[in-house]
């Protein structure tokens, strides 16, 4: 009578199979970790020189599309020498009751979740954007999923939902890149520092190693963290009074004082309390006028894809290039903002 809700265990490839399948070259992991470290320069050693944007679709989903935007991001970064561009790259998706999981979990996007073919295909597609030399980052939700795609990522995100996860927390504290903890979607600042500070420390935790056995980990703590601003489930919180509590809180707590604002989820709600994508290019504006004062404003996330808005994942057959998860800005107005930033720093 065990496992009555069970409908079947199936045996998934251990991360040193798909590792060894889909390999990183030795000029691959030379360019990851500069990329790191270039990251790190501006987001912890201060670099003044340059703005870190993090931009690309709410959630992949079409693999040949994903490629294409990518060529877009390539051009964009050989062309705005100010920006430290990184592509977001998020393959899963977290629900807060049900709904499409990410293009890790259900590739086919019909619900057959097939999870085999989605962990090789997210692999396969992050290195063939890494053989383009451009930085990605993704948020990290199961805790088993980054001994497969780890070393292809230059920062890494802990999301609203998750952030008081001592789960995240703790895989946080071991994973080699930046990572961005994420104001609660109520807007809370002290959840994500007080995720930051205990990130800091060493943990010990279960896991899987990268042969896929379940194993104790140890950590030594990951010190290379930051908050992330995305606005509340009610409005936004780019301005004034959330900067300087913000950066109050981290110096009291002696973090790195540095942010990130994300122009899309609760930042660009409108007077209707609904999300609205096209308020991503008003809000850059107002996030300008704040970084002429506080100069702890070190990034920028973005949600844009090839075409704008967003379409149901019923809705067959798919527009080509329109998001399936939350509206996204199209690559015209995305160049745009792209320009506009460059031009700031000139």
């Amino acid at each position: 009578m065990n496992n009555i809700n069970i409908s079947y265990i199936e045996k998934l490839d251990s991360p040193y199979e798909i590792k060894n399948k889909l390999n990183l070259t030795y000029e691959d992991m030379l360019f990851i970790e500069k990329s790191r470290k270039d990251l790190e320069e501006i987001l912890i050693n201060n670099n003044k020189n340059k703005i870190i944007i993090i931009v690309g679709p709410c959630s992949i989903h079409n693999y040949e599309e994903c490629l294409e935007y990518a060529k877009f991001i390539k051009e964009s970064i050989e062309k705005y020498k100010n920006l430290f561009i990184i592509m977001r790259l998020y393959f899963e998706k977290p629900r807060t009751i049900k709904g499409w999981k990410g293009y890790l979990y259900d590739p086919d996007l019909d619900n057959t979740n097939d999870i085999k073919k989605g962990i090789y295909n997210t692999r396969k597609l992050l290195l063939e954007i890494t053989k383009m030399k451009i930085p990605i980052a993704t948020e990290f939700l199961d805790t088993i999923i980054p001994q497969y795609i780890d070393d292809l990522i230059t920062w890494g995100c802990i999301g609203a939902r998750t952030v008081e996860s001592q789960l995240h927390i703790q895989l946080a504290s071991g994973l080699s890149m930046a990572i961005g903890f994420k104001n609660r979607t109520d807007g809370d600042i002290e959840v994500p520092i007080n995720g930051m500070l205990s990130a800091q420390n060493n943990h010990t935790f279960l896991g899987i190693n990268i042969n896929g056995a379940a194993s104790i980990i140890n950590t030594r703590g990951n010190n290379k963290s930051c908050i992330v601003l995305r606005g509340t489930n009610i409005s936004h919180n780019i301005n004034e009074e959330t900067l300087i509590s913000t950066t109050e809180l981290l110096e009291k707590n002696k973090l790195n004082k540095n942010i990130i604002i994300d122009i899309s989820h609760g930042n660009s709600i409108n007077k209707d309390g609904k999300k609205d994508y096209k308020n991503q290019i008003n809000n850059i504006n107002i996030l300008l006028n704040l970084k002429n004062k506080y100069n702890n404003i070190k990034g920028i996330m973005i949600e844009s894809n090839i075409n704008e808005d967003k379409q149901n994942i019923n809705d067959k057959p798919l527009k080509k290039g329109v998001s399936i998860t939350d509206g996204c800005i199209n690559i015209c107005d995305t160049n745009n903002i792209l320009n506009k930033l460059n031009n700031y720093l000139l």
